[in-house]
């Protein structure tokens, strides 16, 4: 399913795929694809490098109280190692149109 992220992290806000608790894919609007590693566990756990970032972002989240999305913290795995917040949102499908409209 497709989600729309958001983050403290500009390198984070894009999109991404996800199946049950697996990132698929990520795609951030500044960085472009990034390589997923999941981590496993009973919630979304997982890493996300990009090319010309010299350290990959950690996500950890849960499934939102909305049912539509997950909501959680990022770290940024730097020297300072700083946590932003974490989201991401479902898209929602494309409206059908009647026939004739």
């Amino acid at each position: 399913m497709s989600y729309i992220t958001t983050s403290g992290f500009s390198d984070l806000v894009g999109s991404c795929e996800i199946s049950n608790n697996n990132v698929t894919s990520y795609y951030s609007n500044t960085r472009g694809t990034g390589t997923v590693t999941n981590l496993g566990g009973s919630n979304l756990n997982f890493r996300v490098s990009f090319t010309g970032v010299t350290h990959p972002y950690v996500i950890h989240a849960n499934a939102n109280g909305a049912g539509n999305g997950f909501s959680g913290n990022a770290n940024d795995n730097g020297p300072e190692e700083g946590e932003e917040t974490w989201a991401a949102t479902a898209t929602a499908p494309e409206a059908a149109y009647a026939k004739g409209e």
